[in-house]
């Protein structure tokens, strides 16, 4: 027999503002809102419910941009089509976004058409220059690191000298590497925020495989900030517990330094 727990639809993802310093912002992008949402993981384990919860509330913190970092399905290649779905509907300026590991693992081709379908953009190793408030920006989309698909010379390759430079990487760790190519502020996901977190115990388990960054802001140099976001869906487990993993629509506003 089924709990009642076991049929609980899991709490809607949760809205998480911060301000990010940027050194030499344009007085023009003083409050420039970036709703960032990651780790969507359409199927089985992430109710559509949840899912569309995530696409209006991002739609409601009333963003110049939206972006999408990555893990839009889980395992299986029908949920590239569900997904196509299920996400859409995103509504600012521009939408963009990049691959992450699980859509590579799944289907890289069709799931980026799937968000092509939407009218998003979806940048794989490239740099687009945005029109935000009446001054450039650029939108630097680097590939999914974890399948090896990064490629940070061509992906910083058409980023203007003197344009601060947003980046969206699904992986965390490659953002050191980012920070020396000349990113102002870097936005990933991957994580969870440890999807089950344990005090003491978490964070060792996932320095051990390679993961530095469970979740929030991290200083990645004089000029480079990193956000990770424990984003919106499940994987392996549909439940969310412990500090930093709540399912989140992160929104990040730019301030001059």
């Amino acid at each position: 027999m089924r709990t009642h727990s076991a049929q609980m639809p899991p709490p809607p993802p949760r809205v998480s503002e911060h301000e990010v310093r940027v050194h030499g912002l344009d007085p023009r992008h003083d409050g420039v809102r970036i709703a960032q949402l990651s780790d969507i993981h359409v199927g089985n384990m992430t109710p559509e419910a949840h899912v569309r919860a995530a696409i209006e509330t991002a739609n409601g913190t009333n963003p110049d941009l939206i972006v999408l970092t990555g893990d839009y399905v889980c395992w299986r290649r029908h949920e590239v089509a569900m997904a196509a779905e299920q996400l859409g509907g995103l509504r600012a300026p521009r939408v963009l976004a990049v691959l992450g590991n699980h859509d590579y693992f799944t289907w890289g081709a069709g799931m980026a058409s799937a968000l092509e379908q939407n009218g998003y953009e979806v940048l794989r190793n490239q740099t687009t220059v945005a029109d935000v408030r009446g001054a450039p920006l650029a939108m630097v989309g680097v590939d999914d690191p974890v399948t090896r698909h990064d490629d940070l010379e061509a992906a910083f390759k058409g980023a203007p000298a003197g344009v601060k430079r947003i980046v969206l990487c699904h992986a965390p760790d490659r953002a050191p590497a980012l920070a020396q190519w000349g990113a102002d502020l870097v936005l990933s996901g991957h994580t969870h925020g440890g999807q089950i977190f344990v005090k003491g115990i978490t964070d060792r388990l996932m320095k051990r495989i390679g993961l530095n960054y469970r979740r929030g802001m991290y200083p990645m140099s004089e000029t480079c900030t990193l956000y990770v976001t424990p984003g919106v869906g499940f994987s392996g487990v549909t439940k969310r517990v412990g500090e930093g993993t709540d399912a989140e629509v992160a929104v990040l506003t730019l301030r001059a330094a």
